[in-house]
């Protein structure tokens, strides 16, 4: 096996790889220091013809890289926006915003 040439989009998908545990809320992942392997290879799955109906990807959600069918997956679009949006309120709650909101509410009675 050769080493292969690390492009920008096997360091993506290698990243990818890497926060897996990120990427599903109900799957658990050990904390092992998970480095970039110095021979892999990549490869496409090829799926069998008994599989048409049952585990069949569409065309929509298929991409060309392992991130592309990360972003074009919507529930874990959903779950991405969610959590973005929880980890925002909780950096901007309290602070000086959030005071002069508290502030404010008190001047209305």
């Amino acid at each position: 096996m050769k080493q292969p040439e690390l492009t920008p989009s096997i360091t993506r998908d290698l990243s990818i790889i890497k926060q897996r545990n990120a990427l599903d809320p109900k799957r658990h992942y050990k904390k092992d220091k998970w480095e970039i392997p110095k021979f892999f290879q990549m490869g496409t799955v090829v799926e069998g013809n008994t599989e048409f109906y049952s585990a069949r990807m569409s065309r929509r959600e298929r991409g060309n890289t392992l991130v592309e069918e990360v972003l074009n997956d919507s529930d874990r679009k959903k779950y991405f926006k969610r959590k973005y949006t929880e980890i925002q309120d909780k950096k901007t709650s309290g602070g000086k915003n959030h005071y002069k909101k508290v502030k404010s509410m008190r001047k209305k009675y």
